[in-house]
């Protein structure tokens, strides 16, 4: 087993977790920007399309908490169809990825 091998690991998993952050609080901030101006009569809102594209990037969890932190698409059946599908896949993924990089030092050993 290379010697670098738990570092490299390690990496990929702070990049994951990143990678995840910085897109969650973008999702985070678009979901409370949505909010103020759905609040706002005749303003121009947000789409859901790009909201979705910033919860497809790895933006889901904080496009979560700002659903249920501003009430805001909670109750859109059509909206939390696409969004559900988004989580599930991030967090599968994650699990994949954790359980991957765990078991990669055992695997080349």
């Amino acid at each position: 087993m290379p010697a670098d091998l738990p570092g490299v690991v390690a990496l990929l998993l702070s990049l994951a977790l990143a990678w995840q952050v910085v897109w969650g609080l973008v999702a985070f901030v678009a979901m409370a920007r949505d909010k103020g101006l759905a609040a706002e009569a005749g303003r121009t809102r947000i789409p859901e399309r790009q909201l979705h594209a910033l919860e497809a990037r790895g933006g889901w969890l904080g496009s979560w908490l700002g659903q249920r932190l501003f009430r805001h698409k909670t109750r859109k059946v059509a909206y939390q169809r696409v969004f559900r599908r988004i989580a599930l896949a991030w967090a599968l993924a994650d699990v994949l990825m954790v359980t991957g990089l765990i078991l990669l030092p055992v695997i080349v050993n």
